[in-house]
């Protein structure tokens, strides 16, 4: 059996993949900035879009988007806006989900 660390990164692979589907320009991942990490930084047209990740193998705890809490929100909305600051002070900014619930793959764009 994999560890989580395999799984979180075959996962965040997937999600890349098809971000790129869906048009999305992959600027970065697994971005560590003070406080914490963007799994991936996106362009989608001329908007940067600041994307988590994740992933539930079973429902045993809820849905992937269930994980992406008040608290999670708070830390990603604080982290990206230090990071625009630095690399795109003009750019408007949108946070999207990408869930793995088991198998099925689901973008959740303009998640909050």
């Amino acid at each position: 059996m994999r560890n989580n660390g395999e799984k979180g990164r075959q996962g965040e692979d997937r999600a890349s993949d098809f971000l790129a589907a869906c048009g999305y320009r992959i600027l970065a991942r697994n971005v560590r900035v003070p406080g914490g990490e963007i799994d991936a930084v996106c362009l989608d047209g001329p908007t940067l879009v600041i994307v988590e990740v994740k992933r539930r193998d079973s429902r045993k705890f809820g849905a992937a988007l269930q994980a992406v809490d008040a608290r999670k929100r708070a830390t990603l909305r604080r982290i990206a806006a230090d990071y625009g600051q630095i690399v795109a002070p003009s750019a408007k900014i949108r946070f999207d989900v990408v869930t793995l619930d088991g198998k099925r793959l689901s973008l959740h764009r303009n998640a909050f």
